[in-house]
Parts: structure tokens; sequence; C-alpha cells
């Protein structure tokens, strides 16, 4: 309202804005918020469901609950498949808690922190920030049904703990199974008259120091794969025979380091010609691999993987000692000590086989979602309903990272931005333009997992079509990801300590009667320098030429 002789008189939208007026019935000139008379509900107390607590936290809000069948925090993940030996494979720098603009760097813990250390992490983080009334752990959601209440829609759940059952109501539920949730089995033919151990090398089945000095099968070639080489070298088994359908690509320390902390996205390119000289210790050759398109320039080049990289130096060291070899091809039997493939390759002299066939995926969450289709990351177009999971393969032209955190704290922002402002989403639904997703019961593909590249897709569409949402994301960026893993661990801190590692198990090999000259690191200080100052400066290059960059 504005003056108008004795008058205050309401300006019309085509009035010239005075220079004095009168604003009345405003609360606040930020956008106003979406309010809710119940919680919001979150399963899973992961990674990523304690991300989305700390959304939560992080914002002020306390108006949730985040439930989880186990009785701690971690997730399946770190609580039931993987063992005491297991480590961090991706570094520390971009996989914790505390990657947000609200927290410092976590300090004092290892590069590649156990299992035991990333709980203990989890659980002081989760204290820090207050979260630990929200957990209600040892529960059980058991299904949920859309309810109403007044002019209002939420979500009944139907909760078990122990033999207790109960309800909770909800006003949004967002579900993080993961895709470390459902291993996958097989049994051969032949396994009674093998005549030794025969386990699954994850969730502490296997007795590792049974298999000291002994000649042990790796049957996989996933990221868990990698990292039962690791503990069966520090267990001193004899040989390692890592039998596999098909040899996928694996990644050194400092290469997954130098891209996690890029502040660019590294090209394939860049990132296989960094990869060939530890594959040539090994007598391979990365651009070989079935993994890799590219053109004849190698100037144009994607990886297309069906596993997530397995990263580890210890992968390449074992086998230039001759401790680790790689079998391609398809078990059909066993017989005593001995391996038996379908082109009749026989493995002998084995005493002991671990199977590592990654996982697949739950119709049950499926089920549980009552999914039809994904929106984006949305069940069955309801912005309140939400569900994300790793995506379980590797499809780029280039990367950004090869850990979880920069994309957990986006999808978290993601949920929470549209609960608080739905009118967002349905500017977002109504363009047409959110990439759906289907269960494909032909292929066994339940709705829920998106591969890398309609994952990737389907977050790169998102932040497009919600410039609001693009504002909130922008700040964790490539260079705040470079600030989070340098803090973390500078350059020379890790790059020691990966030196450091490589030639203890040199010595390891040495005491177990290789008395060749230590092969020296591949990744020096220097190199590592080197390797991130050329992709800086060709990157910033690249983008001053097509203009993005001023």
């Amino acid at each position: 309202m504005a003056k108008a002789g004795s008058f205050m008189r309401i300006l019309r939208d085509t009035d010239e804005v005075r220079s004095r007026i009168l604003v009345k019935g405003v609360e606040s000139f930020a956008r106003k918020k979406q309010t809710y008379k119940h919680p919001h509900g979150i399963i899973g107390a992961g990674h990523n469901g304690l991300r989305q607590a700390l959304a939560f936290a992080e914002h002020r809000d306390t108006n949730f609950i985040l439930f989880d069948r186990h009785s701690r925090i971690g997730g399946t993940s770190w609580l039931d498949h993987a063992n005491k030996f297991s480590k961090v494979q991706t570094e520390l720098g971009t996989y914790h808690l505390n990657f947000s603009d609200q927290c410092e760097c976590p300090k004092g813990m290892s590069p590649w922190p156990s299992r035991d250390e990333l709980l203990k992490h989890f659980e002081e983080v989760s204290d820090d920030w207050g979260l630990r009334p929200h957990f209600r752990l040892s529960t059980d959601v058991l299904r949920y049904a859309v309810m109403s209440d007044g002019d209002d829609q939420v979500y009944k759940l139907s909760l078990r703990r122990d033999v207790e059952e109960s309800e909770a109501t909800v006003c949004s539920l967002v579900m993080y199974p993961g895709n470390l949730t459902n291993p996958r089995r097989e049994d051969y033919k032949g396994e009674d008259v093998f005549g030794g151990p025969i386990s699954y090398g994850m969730f502490d089945e296997t007795d590792y120091d049974v298999l000291s000095g002994k000649r042990v099968a790796i049957v996989g070639f996933g990221a868990f794969a990698v990292e039962n080489i690791r503990t069966c070298c520090e267990h001193r088994v004899d040989k390692i025979f890592l039998i596999c359908r098909r040899k996928n690509l694996c990644m050194p320390r400092m290469v997954s380091w130098w891209i996690n902390g890029s502040a660019f996205a590294v090209s394939a390119a860049d990132v296989l010609n960094e990869m060939e000289d530890v594959y040539k210790m090994v007598g391979d050759d990365p651009w070989g691999y079935y993994a890799v398109i590219g053109n004849e320039s190698r100037t144009n080049v994607a990886i297309c993987q069906k596993a997530r990289f397995g990263i580890g130096d210890i992968y390449f060291l074992s086998r230039y000692y001759g401790k680790t070899e790689v079998v391609q091809g398809t078990i059909k039997k066993l017989s005593e000590k001995s391996i038996h493939l379908e082109d009749g390759t026989k493995v002998a002299d084995v005493q002991a086989i671990l199977k590592l066939f990654g996982f697949e995926p739950e119709w049950a969450v499926d089920k549980f979602l009552q999914l039809k289709h994904l929106s984006g990351i949305w069940v069955n177009d309801d912005y309140r309903i939400g569900t994300m999971s790793e995506f379980p393969t590797v499809n780029a032209q280039r990367f950004g990272g090869t850990s979880l955190s920069p994309s957990a704290v986006t999808v978290c922002n993601m949920f929470y931005h549209f609960w608080k402002y739905p009118k967002d989403f349905e500017k977002m639904l109504a363009t047409g333009m959110l990439p759906k997703h289907v269960p494909n019961l032909h292929k066994d593909e339940p709705g829920y997992v998106l591969d890398a590249k309609i994952g990737s897709q389907t977050l790169i569409a998102i932040t497009t079509l919600c410039p609001q949402l693009a504002e909130v994301t922008a700040k964790y960026d490539d260079s705040f990801k470079r600030k989070k893993q340098w803090g973390t661990h500078s350059l020379e801190q890790i790059q020691a300590v990966a030196a450091e590692d490589w030639l203890r198990y040199c010595q390891i090999f040495k005491e177990a009667g290789d008395e060749r000259p230590f092969p020296p690191y591949p990744y020096s200080k220097e190199r590592v320098q080197r390797m991130v100052e050329k992709q800086d400066r060709e990157e910033y290059e690249r983008f001053v030429k097509k203009g993005w960059i001023q």
C-alpha cells in the first residue's frame, strides 16, 4: 500500500513501486517452508540414512525419526557383510559423515579406516549432532499404508521390535536399502568332495587364520574380491587364484584419491593413462579390457563396467610377485582339491575357496515401497516417498569421484528440499522430463535400483529442472569435494601412507621367499603432484575454450 492523499491505496501489480510503501501480511521474505504435523521417516541407519538425519539436524529441524532393524547404527554393509579385517577402499576424505559445509574434516583417522574405526566415527558424529534421540533401532518397518489426516496425506507404518508390533505415523518416508544387502549365492557340484574349507569371504564367515600357507581360490572379481586379496596376503596365504568370468578394471589407491580430489571431472582416457604403469607391472594393458570403449586415437573413451572398481595397490603388487593369478572362466564342478572350468581348464592343488559373487537387488524393496515406477528418485510420482541406493555399475566418460559421500549429501538435500517446497516438485514433474524407471521382471531388475548411466542422468535432470535446488546443491561442487578430500589428508600424508603399505607388503612377500629387490611405489609424491597440476591446467583451458570460464 502507498499513501494517496489522506488514504492508503493498495497498489496494483502494474503500478510503479513508490519510494515509501507499507507491506502487511507477510510473515517472512524468505521462502515459506511446508510444515508437517507428523515427523519425517527415514529407513536405514547406514551412511545414507545417517546423512539424511544430519541434513535435518543441519537445518535445525528435529521433526524426523530414523528406523533400523539393527541394534546399532552402521547399516547392513558394515554391520553384517564387512568383517574385522574390512577397510574403506576409497579414501576417508570422501567417505565420512562430516561431508557438508557445516562440519570440519575428520582428523586422527587412517586414510583407509577399518570397519570398527568407521563405525566409531558414525557413533561420534551422531552423538555430536544429537541424533540419538531420533533413532528407533532394533525396529523393523514391515509395511506402510497411505492415510488421510484431515486435508493432509500421511503414512501409517507397521513396526516390529522383537516380537512386539506397533504403529507410527509419518508425513514422508525415504528408504535407503543400499546395494550391498543381498549376497549372491551359488553352490557347485562336488563341494562335498573338495576336501577343504569353502566359505563366503564376508560377514565373518571365513576364518582367515586357517588359510595361512594355503593355496586359495577367490571366485568373483568385484570390490569385495579385491578386498579379500588384501586380507589373504596379510594372513600369508601361499597362493591366490582369482577366478572370474571376465576381468574387471581395478584402480590404484592414488588414482582414486586423485579423482576424488579433482577440481574438474577426470576423463576416462586420463584415468587409464595414469593406470598404465601398474598394469604393465603385471603384464597387462587396461586399454584392452572389456569395460573400455573408445576410438582408435583414444580421445573419446568411456568405461562401462558391470561392477564398481575394486581399489587397492595390493592387487597389482600381489600379481607382480606371483602371489595372485587371474584365471578367466566359469566353474563347472569341483573335485578333490581341484576346480574344473567349463573350457576344460583345471586349477589344481587348491586348498580353500572363498566365494565373492557380489550382490543382487531385492524385490522385497519394490514390494515394500509399493513401487510401480520411479519418477527420478521418488516412488509413483509422490514427492513424500523416496528411495536411493548406490549405483552398482560403472558407466562414464568422465569421473568426478569413486566414493559415496559427495553424492549422498546431494541426494539427501534433494529429498529435504522438496519436502519443504513441494510446489517445486509439482513444477518439475509437470515438465514431463523427469526420467522414469520401471521394474523389469524379464531381466530380474527391481525398479528401485538405478544403474550408473540412468542414475547419473536422473540426478543431472533433477537439478536442471529445479533451479532453486541447483542453488542448494551447487555448494557441494568439485572445489568443495577437493577441500574435504585434501583437508582430511594432504597429498603428502596419504601418499606416504600408501607408499609405506606398499613396502610393508613387499616385506611380507620377501619373508615368504621372494628375494627380488622391492619395486618402487609407482605413485611418488612428485608424480601425483604432476597428475593434479596437469589435469587442473588442461581442464581449465578446456573450460576457457568452451566459454564456460571467463
